[in-house]
Formats: structure tokens, C-alpha cells, sequence
């Protein structure tokens, strides 16, 4: 350590300054600086990477820094400019940025030179005219501050004098009084580059700003224009559309004053008749029965005028009219002395539209049919695809839970035909059937598989068995049948749904709540599984390409394609219109739509393929009509809905 010493600082120019004391540093690191060849050769080789022009690959001579803060040869930029065609303007060969020379004169010579560069160049430069002079030792230096025998010497102009120099805190260089002036200039110089800096860059956001306003100016105009251009098709679609409402409701007007017309002429026809006396008309029987004829044919027409069914297609953007059609007359002879009268019977128009189908349900008013309650219990129902015997009609399936059985009732009178029984069925649950082997499949929910049987109610074979791995169930309830020879089964335990054979029961896919180690096997064995979130699906149904899962314990419908990727989903727990407390059993109609039954409302909802809730039917209650809590559910083709109620003990058919 260097012995401390106790000078003050020196004043120039009667200004304060930061002065080099003995007990400071900077002779030791001027002593060292002055040799660079006591540096190691890394420590060279850096700074010369430093102090090499991008341009000519040489030393830097005369740097200049540029605004980008990247320096160059004084020569270089000035060979640089005379190649632009403008001379105010250099173009920086690193970044490309281009740059106004700022100053008045517009040269080269006036930008700012790189102290810190320069003072390596300095450096360098010494180290080439003192690197074989011998340096002193430490102690040599040590005892030469000890003694203030130590001449500093000035970075730029090289004064040797026992005087303390300034030290510029920037560039760490010790600098005579006079040199020091001129440092200082120079530093105030760049600072006010900087601010010239600071004002081109100032212009160059505004520009930016302003381009950018421009542009978006534009965009604005396109969006309006797009939009205004939308709005004006869109004004003609809605007048066009009530142009199309007006001549709908003008042809009902006209139909009404047809009628009013020739309620008006029977008026007159039948005060005027009356003007005269009775007996003075022979045929006055003639005349009554005419004016009776006339009278009922306006009141046939008066029943049949507004009868139209008129939707707004929304996603169509059309006005639907759907009249009434005829399906015949029949007469109907009354023993009083009005003479005859006819009963109209008419049925909507065909339910080949999605809008038609909505109306259909809204409108229509369900009525039971048949209430059968032979069954204790019963669980799920199914309507053969075939007939039965030479009844000519499909049978009704209805699995009796507590019965162990089936019971193949006659959905016109509800007598019972037939009862299917299995000496190893424990619970049979859900129902399905296979048309092209006549076969039906029979889940059982405490027995851990499915029972298949023929149609006249032999016992064929028994699919899968209890457990968790491929082929196997725990708890199954709802089933389908898909294409090719296909089972579809929810593995209600299990959290999943399974594809399998419906003659082997081997797996052929599977999608739901799949573990780690089975996704693993399924990869090894190439099985198709997709882990998808379910949570003990009670029901599953197939349409078109679709397999439509009821996810009961999310309170969810669910869609996937046949590969288990998952399409949309709707519903939610509550007891509003469209929401679901317990939903346990599901069906889809002819036409894709979806119902669900909801043991918790005890009611049965009506959705369309997308989802969108339609009504709802029922309430509870164990009169006709009336649910408590629902366990099975079929639509057939005619659209005839099938009902069974585990606590209400019956089986209801609905049309």
C-alpha cells in the first residue's frame, strides 16, 4: 500500500477541479499505462479489436462517432460523403441508418470525436514507443510517491511536472491545466451533439407518428366503407324481407274480407228471407237447407283461415310460411234437424326443415297415449326395429330393474307379449338393438357387462366383463349401436365411453377420463384413445357421423366425432328454461334433435343439433303427463316419445 498523504486539491483558474493526490491511484495506473507491453497479450488483442474501422479495416485515425454512436475514420466518412449524391447526408456502413450532418458548415470534421476510442488509440500508441524501456519496480514507485519525486505526465500533450493533474472522471485520463480547458470543450461539444441528437430523433417520431396516423386513417376509412357497404346490403335484405311480410299479411287481409264479404251477403240473404210470411214460400225447406249449406262452408273456412305456421328463419334470413294440409274428411251425420256437418281433420305440413321441427315441438301438445305400470321400476325402454309375431306393430322394450327381466309389451294396448329372462342378469339397465341381426343388447349395471339375446328372447352371449382395462366395464348403462357390427357403451364407472364388437366385445376405441398407464397400453397395442373430460356418462346415442354422449356428471351434452375428438357441448345445472339438474337418460329423433330427461326437474328437454334449447315438456307429479323421476327415454320414427319413471312406477307413451 502507498503511504497516505494529506495534499488538497490544487485550483486552476480559481475553479475547483478534481485532482490526482499520492495517495490516489492514478500514478501507479499512469506508470502502467504508459507500458502496455506489461499487459498480457489478451488484454491487447481486445483493445485492438476496439480501435479498428469497419471501412478500411485499419487502426482508427482521426475517429468520429456518428449519431448511431458507431465511429469511424475521419478519411473515411469524408471519401463516404463525396460518394452521396447529397452532402449533407452520410449513411452509417454498420446499422445503414442515415444521418444529417447538423452542422452549419455541413462537414465531416465537425462531428465529435470518441474520447473514449481516442484514449485508447493513446494507449496503443505508447505502448509501441515504451515497450523496451525498462519499468520500475513497485517498490521503485512506492518509494518515489514516498518521496513526491513522482513527475506526472499529461495524457494529450505529454507535460512532465511535479504539479498535480486533473483527472477526467469520463475517460480516466490525467490531463494538464491547459489540455484540460480543451477537454472540456470537447465534452461540452458532444453534449451539445447530443441535444442536436435528441432533436432529430424528436423529428423523426414525429414523421413516424404521422405516418402512422395516415395509415390508420386509412384503415379507418376502409372499415367504414366495408361496413357501410354491409349495412346497405343488409337495409335491403330487411326490405325485402318486410316487403315479403306485407304480402304475406296482405293475402290473409284479402282472405278475411273474402270472408267478411260472404258473411255480409248470408246476412242480407237470410233478414231478407225473413221479410216475408212462412207460408207463403213453398219451398222454404229448399231455401233453409241452401242457406245451412252456405253457413257451414263459412264456418269451415273461418276454422282454416290463420292456421299458418309463419317463422323467421334467422340464419337464413326468409320468412317460412307453413300452411295445413288436408288429410281428408270424414262425414259425421247428427240426428237433429240442422241436417248434416263435417269434421275437418288436418296434421301440420312435413317436419323437413329445422325450423318446421322447432315449431312441431313447441306447438304440439303431448298427450299420453298409454300409461302401462305392470313393472316395478322400470329402467330403460326401446322400440323394436322390427315387428312382432302378427301383431304388425314394433314391440316396446322395458327392462325391469328390480324384475331381472324384459318385458316386450304392445304399445297400442300395453299387453304384455313376451318376458326375456337370464338366469345371471342382476340389473338390466339400458336397451338397444341391432336391426340387421335382430339382435337385442341389454346392459347391466350391477353385473358389469352386456347380455345379448335374440329377438324371439334366447340367450346369445355375454359382452365384456368387471374392470378397468380394454374390454372392460364397471357399472355400464347407456348403449348404441354404430356402423359395421359396432357397440357403443358408457362405461359409466369408468368415466369413459367405449367402442366395441358387438360380437366379440373386444375393444376398438375408446375416449373419456383414461389413465396414464392405460394411455401407454392403448399407444403399444395402437388401440385409438383420446383423453377427453367425463364424468360419468350416463347415456350415448349415435347420428349421421356423431356420437352424442349425455356427460351427467358435468351436467353437459357432449358431441364428439367417431375418432373421440370432442365438437361442441351444452347445458348447465339449474332449473331454468334449458338447464338440467340430474339428467340421467337421453335420445335423438329422426332429425338430429336432442332430448334429454332430467330426473331433478323431472321434465324433458328439447334442444336443436347446435344446442339451442327449444321447450321443454312435463312437470312433476304421478297423474298421466307427469314425472317424479326419469329412467328411460326412446323417440321413434313418427316421433312418438316413450317415457319410464322409476318412482312413479310407469311406462308412458307420448304423441
Amino acid at each position: 500500500m502507498f503511504p497516505k498523504q494529506s495534499t488538497r486539491l490544487i485550483l486552476y483558474g480559481d475553479e475547483p477541479s478534481k485532482v490526482t493526490t499520492a495517495n490516489n491511484k492514478y500514478p501507479s495506473e499512469q506508470l502502467q499505462q504508459s507500458a502496455p507491453g506489461s499487459l498480457p497479450d489478451d488484454s491487447l488483442r481486445a483493445l485492438e479489436v476496439l480501435v479498428i474501422c469497419s471501412i478500411c479495416q485499419n487502426r482508427l485515425r482521426s475517429p468520429r462517432m456518428l449519431q448511431c454512436q458507431h465511429t469511424f475514420c475521419l478519411a473515411c466518412l469524408e471519401a463516404m460523403v463525396q460518394q452521396h449524391e447529397q452532402k449533407n447526408y452520410i449513411t452509417c456502413s454498420t446499422c445503414n441508418e442515415k444521418h444529417e450532418l447538423m452542422s452549419a458548415s455541413g462537414r465531416v470534421t465537425d462531428l465529435p470525436p470518441n474520447l473514449y476510442i481516442d484514449s485508447v488509440l493513446q494507449v496503443l500508441s505508447r505502448g509501441q514507443t515504451l515497450s523496451n524501456q525498462n519499468m520500475p519496480s513497485t517498490a521503485a514507485v512506492a518509494a518515489a510517491i514516498e518521496k513526491e519525486e513522482v513527475h506526472l505526465s499529461c495524457y494529450k500533450c505529454a507535460t512532465i511536472g511535479n504539479i498535480r493533474m486533473q483527472n477526467c472522471g469520463h475517460c480516466k485520463q490525467t490531463l494538464c491545466a491547459i489540455c484540460w480547458q480543451t477537454h472540456m470543450g470537447e465534452l461540452a461539444k458532444q453534449v451539445q451533439q447530443l441535444n442536436v441528437q435528441l432533436n432529430s430523433a424528436s423529428e423523426k417520431m414525429d414523421r413516424k407518428m404521422t405516418d402512422y396516423k395516415v395509415r390508420f386513417s386509412d384503415i379507418n376509412l376502409r372499415i367504414k366503407e366495408h361496413y357501410e357497404e354491409k349495412i346497405a346490403k343488409l337495409r335491403q335484405y330487411e326490405q325485402n324481407l318486410l316487403g315479403e311480410s306485407r304480402r304475406v299479411m296482405n293475402d290473409a287481409v284479402c282472405a278475411h274480407e273474402l270472408v267478411m264479404e260472404k258473411i255480409r251477403h248470408l246476412k242480407t240473404s237470410i233478414e231478407g228471407s225473413n221479410n216475408g210470411a212462412v207460408d207463403t214460400h213453398d219451398n222454404f225447406v229448399d231455401l233453409f237447407l241452401s242457406f245451412h249449406k252456405e253457413v257451414s262452408i263459412v264456418f269451415e273456412e273461418i276454422s282454416q283461415w290463420g292456421k299458418e305456421i309463419i317463422l323467421f328463419d334467422q340464419e337464413n334470413s326468409k320468412i317460412e310460411v307453413i300452411n295445413t294440409i288436408a288429410d281428408g274428411t270424414s262425414s259425421n251425420t247428427a240426428s237433429t234437424i240442422e241436417g248434416t256437418s263435417k269434421v275437418i281433420s288436418s296434421k301440420c305440413a312435413p317436419l323437413n326443415t329445422r325450423e318446421s321441427i322447432t315449431a312441431f315441438y313447441k306447438n304440439h301438445s303431448f298427450k299420453p297415449k298409454m300409461v302401462w305400470n305392470k313393472c316395478h321400476r322400470p329402467a330403460g325402454v326401446g322400440m323394436a326395429p322390427w315387428m312382432y309375431g302378427e301383431t304388425n306393430e314394433a314391440p316396446i322394450y322395458i327392462a325391469g330393474a328390480e324384475s331381472k327381466m324384459l318385458f316386450v309389451v304392445n304399445k297400442t294396448n300395453g299387453d304384455v307379449m313376451q318376458r326375456v329372462s337370464y338366469d345371471k342378469m342382476v340389473y338390466p339397465n339400458a336397451i338397444t338393438f341391432d336391426q340387421k341381426s335382430k339382435e337385442v343388447f341389454v346392459s347391466d349395471k350391477w353385473k358389469h357387462c352386456i347380455f345379448v339375446f335374440s329377438a324371439e328372447g334366447t340367450f346369445l352371449r355375454q359382452l365384456c366383463e368387471k374392470g378397468d382395462q380394454e374390454g372392460r366395464l364397471r357399472a355400464p348403462e347407456g348403449l348404441a349401436t354404430g356402423p359395421s357390427g359396432t357397440l357403443f357403451v358408457c362405461d359409466t364407472g369408468n368415466d369413459r365411453v367405449q367402442c366395441i364388437s358387438s360380437t366379440t366385445g373386444r375393444m376398438l376405441s375408446q375416449f373419456g377420463r383414461i389413465q396414464k398407464e392405460q394411455l401407454l397400453k392403448a399407444s403399444q397395442t395402437k388401440t385409438p384413445t383420446r383423453h377427453v373430460d367425463l364424468k360419468c356418462p350416463t347415456d350415448v346415442a349415435i347420428y349421421n357421423d356423431t356420437v352424442i354422449v349425455l356427460d351427467s356428471g358435468n351436467r353437459r351434452v357432449k358431441i364428439f366425432n367417431k375418432r373421440g375428438e370432442q365438437i361442441r357441448e351444452f347445458g348447465q345445472i339449474g332449473s331454468l328454461p334449458g338447464q338440467f339438474q340430474y339428467p340421467e337418460v337421453m335420445a335423438v329423433d329422426p332429425s338430429g334433435f336432442i332430448l334429454v330427461g332430467d330426473g331433478g326437474n323431472a321434465r324433458i328437454l328439447v334442444y336443436q343439433p347446435s344446442g339451442q334449447f327449444v321447450t321443454a315438456m312435463g312437470s312433476r307429479g304421478d297423474s298421466p303427463g307427469k314425472f317424479n323421476w326419469l329412467t328411460g327415454l326412446f323417440v321413434g320414427k313418427d316421433r312418438e316419445i316413450i317415457i319410464s319413471d322409476n318412482k312413479n312406477h310407469t311406462v308412458q307413451v307420448f304423441c
